[in-house]
């Protein structure tokens, strides 16, 4: 299904939310915000993955691209490469978007404790990566 950016999507085919297409974190989008390098197939997803695994807190969720057990990269900033998904339900009405999390520079963009240790359990970061996220160092997820 083509996905276009800034438009409402209806995924009650697969989770009970809506998604938006951010373009200010797309390549032609605001250069002050992360931007994302995955397809737009490929947010979708990452957040559908998000919601059913409950990686969420409140109106806040963090999420993960994992092919072959392993992290990829998301998204990019003037820091570097990016490896964790946040989204948002800005309004509380169930209507999300996303954009690749910086943990290191924005306290916000670092996922919960709880996210983090079912990460831990899944086999997706180690506990010492995880302690580094919470406190925002760098670590090579």
């Amino acid at each position: 299904m083509p996905y276009q950016a800034d438009i409402e999507i209806d995924l009650s085919e697969h989770i009970d939310s809506n998604y938006i297409i951010s373009s200010q974190h797309r390549r032609t989008g605001n250069p002050n915000k992360s931007q994302w390098i995955i397809d737009f197939e490929d947010e979708i997803q990452c957040f559908i993955n998000t919601i059913n695994n409950n990686w969420k807190d409140g109106f806040e969720a963090w999420g993960l691209k994992i092919e072959n057990a392993s992290l990829q990269v998301v998204g990019v900033n003037n820091n570097g490469q990016l490896k964790l998904a946040k989204f948002v339900d800005g309004t509380n009405t169930n209507v999300w978007h996303g954009y690749p999390a910086d943990h290191m520079t924005k306290a916000q963009d670092r996922p919960t404790t709880s996210i983090l240790k079912d990460w831990v359990d899944q086999g997706f970061i180690s506990k010492a990566k995880m302690n580094k996220i919470r406190q925002g160092q760098l670590c090579y997820l």
